[in-house]
This record gives C-alpha cells, structure tokens and sequence, in this order.
C-alpha cells in the first residue's frame, strides 16, 4: 500500500536560504573586517582611525538604507532586492580585493556594505514573514542562526587571509557570494 505524497513546505527552503545568506555576510564581512584592517594597514600604513572610518560608514548607511528598502521591497518584492544585494556584495568584494588608495577602499568597502544590507537581514526577514503564519518566530530563529554561525568562518578567513593574501581572499569571498548567492 502506497501512501499519497505529503507536499513539502517551500518556505523552509527560504528559511535555509535565509540563514546561508546571514552566514556569508557575518562571516566574510561582519566578523572577518578586523582580521582586513591588520592586513591593510601594514600594507599601506593606514590608521586604525580611517579604517574604522570606513566600518563606521557602513553602520550608518544601514540605518540610512532602511526606509529605501523597505520601498524597494514592497514595489519589488524581497526576491528582487536580494539579487540585486546579493551581485552588489559579490562584485563590490571582487572590487575591493583591487584596492589601492583610500577613496577606492571607501567606495568599494560601501558597495560590499551596500549590497549586504540590500540582501540581508530586512529582506530575508520580510521574506521569511511572508511565507510563515504559523511557526513564524522559530522560521526567523532559524533563518537569523546564519549569523553566529558565519562566525565559524573566521578561523577559514584567518587561514585564507595567511596563506593566500587579503587580495586573493577578497576575490574569492566575491565568487563565494555570487555562487551561492
């Protein structure tokens, strides 16, 4: 006796999407900056105080950001501003591995930055919240668990960024984040 086929629930795969999303962005930005900044300023002798600068700036463009995207997200759909978020992060990071004076690091630091916050924690909630009625608080859970867990990368990052430059691991993180994007 055959028994019928239970239709799964296509919002968990959102909910794993999510998190894989939340993991890249904690553990190839968030967490992996300071581990950067040792790199670029003996490179080029920058000051901890400029390059603080630049992680500053991007905190404050998130909260900037946030009634755009909110915008963006209701005309476009949280999909939409995803891919676009997603391509800006991947390609800012492959820029930004190309750095060589202070304004690039600035503007191509605020695109990867930019393209984060697009693609990350409000449009991944805004999608998980329109796929979940029931179960919405432990979908979410879920879903945010991507980022504490993107900071088991940070020994992967330290290992890259020693044996492979801060360049070539930047590069990489770009092709991570458009592949699995």
């Amino acid at each position: 006796m055959k028994l019928p086929r239970v239709p799964r629930f296509y919002g968990w795969r959102i909910v794993g999407a999510g998190g894989v999303i939340q993991m890249l962005h904690s553990g190839l930005l968030m967490q992996a900056f300071t581990n950067y900044s040792v790199l670029l300023r003996e490179e080029f002798g920058w000051s901890a105080t400029m390059i603080s600068a630049a992680f500053s700036m991007t905190r404050a463009e998130s909260g900037f950001l946030g009634p755009i995207q909110g915008w963006a997200i209701d005309r476009f759909g949280p999909r939409n501003v995803i891919r676009v978020g997603t391509v800006l992060f991947g390609v800012g990071f492959m820029l930004f591995s190309q750095i060589q004076t202070p304004m690039q690091f600035f503007g191509f630091y605020f695109l990867v930055a930019f393209g984060s916050s697009l693609g990350g924690f409000l449009s991944i909630t805004t999608a998980i919240v329109n796929w979940f009625a029931a179960k919405r608080s432990m979908a979410l859970a879920f879903s945010q668990a991507g980022f504490a867990v993107g900071g088991l990368l940070t020994p992967v990052i330290v290992y890259s960024l020693t044996n492979f430059g801060w360049r070539g691991t930047a590069f990489a993180s770009g092709v991570i984040v458009l592949a699995v994007g």
